[in-house]
């Protein structure tokens, strides 16, 4: 499994140059301008938590369902109203903190190359389209339906704390990703987090680190650090089962995997069952978001590409 990862990385690292001199000069016949779906891109910003708990993950298996904002600690918890302002990021994202505005004032190690676009190239185009129909099945047949029935008989505070420990587990992804981007304190924070909330937090199912410390989490992860160094999206892409990425977060994708504690879980369908069941939890706080923006949208493909580049691009910025 995890050779097969890097096979996949040493793949598309050697096929990159390649295919971002094509998305350079390729004007995909369907690429709405950046900007019409503003809200959508808007929301996308409220929070980054593009870090999830199972397997390769950092978006939906729906093409991005939406998160609304969360308290992500078993204390005070609670979901927001249905008419509260969402984000669209995927029911793999665990809830997050929200970003700082972009001022364009950066300095020391945050300084990042501003090689971010406001679109994206789409030469793989029928095959996204594919994927995201199938992702959308998918959602709809089949995870829906078991997370409805999940929270019909989990308690809420049971929920949460699963979300919690999840989200300790992959302290590794936030940890390494910081230290890679020279963000030392950020790293720090989350040393300190896993420490305090893997003792005294019962294995990370409380976050006291955060409740009575205010030590927030500090979100990053691999595709963010490759986007601070410079590195472009090259081409659009849309997985079965993960959702909207790019070729540059694709390598990310794998980044974190192999950063991911349950990937190493064996045998492995003991690891995709691990990771199942965080997806069915996390899923459980979002029914109905989805179905909400993919409602209000006129062409929900195009909608949540440009709402996908433009959260990308928040978060490198952050």
């Amino acid at each position: 499994m995890k050779i097969m990862a890097w096979l996949i990385c040493f793949f598309i690292l050697l096929l990159y140059p390649f295919l971002a001199v094509a998305a350079q000069t390729y004007e995909p016949e369907h690429l709405q301008p950046a900007g019409t779906e503003e809200k959508l891109a808007e929301t996308m910003t409220v929070m980054a938590d593009n870090i999830s708990g199972g397997g390769f993950i950092v978006q939906d298996a729906v093409g991005m369902a939406p998160v609304t904002g969360l308290t992500d600690n078993v204390t005070g918890y609670k979901e927001q109203p249905a008419d509260a302002p969402v984000i669209v990021a995927g029911f793999f994202s665990r809830p997050g903190e929200p970003v700082k505005e972009d001022t364009g004032k950066r300095n020391g190690n945050d300084a990042v190359e501003d090689g971010e676009a406001d679109s994206i190239a789409d030469p793989l185009y029928p095959w996204n389209k594919l994927m995201y129909h199938f992702n959308d099945r998918f959602y709809f047949w089949m995870l829906k339906p078991l997370s409805q029935g999940y929270k019909a008989v989990a308690p809420e505070v049971v929920r949460i704390g699963v979300s919690n420990f999840f989200q300790n587990l992959t302290t590794p992804v936030r940890f390494v990703s910081n230290i890679l981007q020279l963000r030392i304190d950020r790293a720090g924070r989350e040393f300190v987090r896993f420490i305090v909330n893997s003792t005294i937090g019962v294995a990370g199912f409380m976050d006291i680190a955060k409740t009575r410390h205010d030590l927030t989490m500090q979100e990053a992860d691999i595709g963010q650090t490759l986007g601070r160094y410079g590195i472009g999206h090259g081409i659009y892409l849309v997985w079965p089962f993960i959702g909207p990425s790019s070729l540059r977060d694709t390598v990310g994708l794998a980044g974190d995997h192999l950063l991911n504690p349950v990937s190493y879980i064996n045998p492995l369908e003991t690891s995709i069952g691990i990771t199942a069941y965080d997806e069915v939890n996390e899923t459980s706080f979002y029914i109905g978001d989805y179905e909400a923006i993919k409602k209000a949208a006129i062409d929900p493909y195009v909608s949540f590409r440009n709402a996908y580049i433009q959260h990308r691009k928040k978060i490198v910025r952050e």
